[in-house]
């Protein structure tokens, strides 16, 4: 090997220190600064909900681990819906009603509507009803119920 040869190898070498030098001055840094933020995380008061804050906050971690304590911390963050008292102070009847006797007055009721129903069409449009001495509606005038001309 001459000279230059080992000249050559020796600037090779001391280049691959430098490098390895600057990555482990930035790995040494970067353990000093997660050291520091464990200590933190564990001297304070932190909740799990804090955490979470801290982690879906913080833009240096990974998009999953965002997107995770985000999605954890949400259910603590929004209030859940509760029932509200009604707006009404409602009380159901007392005694219920036995199915066939509701049948039975929900008919009666219904023929009572239809009765006053009839009644009151009668009152109102007598000269379209048929009968004696009145137009049927086809245009004959004697009210025998004969639909047929002639």
């Amino acid at each position: 090997m001459t000279d230059t040869d080992i000249q050559s190898k020796l600037a090779e070498y001391e280049g691959i220190v430098r490098i390895l030098t600057t990555k482990l001055e930035e790995a040494v840094g970067e353990i000093d600064r997660l050291r520091g933020e464990n200590s933190r995380l564990r001297t304070e008061k932190s909740t799990a909900l804090t955490t979470l804050q801290e982690i879906y906050n913080n833009p240096q971690a990974t998009e999953y681990n965002r997107v995770r304590a985000a999605g954890l911390a949400l259910a603590h963050e929004t209030p859940r819906l509760k029932s509200v008292p009604p707006a009404l102070d409602l009380v159901a009847e007392e005694k219920p009603i036995p199915l066939a006797e509701l049948v039975h007055l929900r008919r009666a009721r219904q023929d009572r509507m239809e009765r006053e129903r009839a009644e009151e069409r009668s009152r109102l449009v007598p000269e379209l009803l048929p009968g004696p001495g009145r137009r049927n509606g086809n245009g004959s005038g004697d009210g025998d119920g004969d639909d047929t001309a002639g």
